[in-house]
């Protein structure tokens, strides 16, 4: 009886190494994968690099004055750069707001959304 109950423990001791070595074999498999696709990742960033919108200054000796369209009591609230190169320029005054679509190297406005004039009346 003891004879059997060591041939079970036995055998149930060689099962334990056979699935840690299949997990061992699993997780290199995995590793190597990994870094494979991160090196992938890596080329494909070096190869194709994101481009950020950048503010060149004006060659020396010559400048150049922008000016944006301010009212009466207007100041600016907020400034996004767009990857196209134009800027969303938010302008806020007492009871009203509007954004400009402002264009920096043609240094003019493109589109103005304009919020909080009351209607004409009729």
């Amino acid at each position: 009886m003891n004879q059997g109950l060591a041939e079970d423990q036995a055998g149930s001791e060689s099962g334990t190494p056979k699935a840690l070595l299949g997990a061992v074999i699993i997780m290199g498999v995995m590793i190597v994968a990994g870094v494979a696709v991160m090196i992938g990742v890596i080329a494909h960033r070096v190869m194709h690099p994101h481009h950020d919108v950048s503010v060149s200054a004006p060659p020396s000796g010559s400048s150049t004055r922008l000016a944006l369209p301010l009212g009466e009591g207007e100041h600016i609230t907020a400034v996004t750069a767009r990857p196209d190169g134009m800027m969303a320029v938010t302008l806020g005054r007492p009871g009203a707001e509007r954004v400009l679509l402002w264009s920096p190297e043609a240094g003019r406005v493109m589109a103005e959304l304009d919020f909080g004039v009351p209607p004409s009346a009729p």
